[in-house]
């Protein structure tokens, strides 16, 4: 929790994430205030604050007298995201290898083994566990600003992506890579584990990258 945050922010928080992965909110639609806090049963105070909190994770902008409306796909934003993620996932893993303590690695096999029981059509779902695997891998870490930035920019990822949906082709190959980076710090193997969280974190671009292009939007990396 973040100082100074109400903590019946949080569940109202968690909840419009979940209905916006689980595509029951989606990029574009407008939020009106009024309707947020009939929907969530709350009162309209505790919806701007998250809206508020929202905007300034980058995922929802805020128009004077207009509301609020979820920020829809844009093929720019993902591509920078992904281009920190390839310097902050191996930075994490990395550490972890070295300094993480059992239970982070039991922690992520547990989240692990429960990934690996979702069907594909469960995307809402997967997105929400998958997030939690790789947040173990930066909350031991010493460096908090950096896991700040990364739970922010995945969270804004999440958002951005709901409406992409991961093939089973890929759905498969993430749940491997979990498991030979798993491997790999059970090893203490360092050089092992960064090898496979690039893999991972490419594989991903490369996945959205083209159902990007079938949006009829561009991700072209030069930019």
């Amino acid at each position: 929790m973040k100082n100074g945050q109400d903590p019946a922010e949080i569940p109202l928080y968690d909840a419009i994430l979940d209905d916006i992965y689980n595509g029951r909110l989606a990029g574009g639609q407008r939020l009106k205030v009024s309707e947020i806090a009939e929907r969530y049963g709350t009162s309209t105070s505790p919806v701007r604050e998250v809206l508020r909190r929202m905007q300034g994770e980058g995922f929802v902008e805020i128009h004077p007298n207009r509301g609020a409306t979820i920020r829809p796909t844009d093929a720019g934003s993902i591509q920078n995201i992904f281009e920190v993620l390839q310097m902050l996932e191996p930075y994490f893993v990395n550490w972890f290898a070295d300094y993480a303590s059992a239970e982070l690695l039991d922690e992520l096999e547990d989240i692990q083994s429960r990934i690996k029981l979702l069907p594909h059509n469960e995307q809402g779902a997967f997105r929400k566990l998958d997030f939690q695997f790789h947040e173990v891998l930066c909350r031991g870490h010493y460096n908090h600003t950096a896991a700040e930035i990364w739970r922010n920019l995945r969270t804004t990822l999440n958002v951005q992506a709901a409406r992409l949906r991961i093939s089973p082709t890929r759905y498969e190959a993430i749940k491997e890579e979990h498991d030979e980076l798993i491997k790999a710090l059970r090893a203490n193997d360092s050089a092992r584990a960064d090898t496979v969280i690039r893999k991972h974190v490419d594989g991903s671009f490369v996945q959205m990258s083209q159902q990007i292009r079938a949006l009829g939007m561009s991700a072209n990396r030069s930019g």
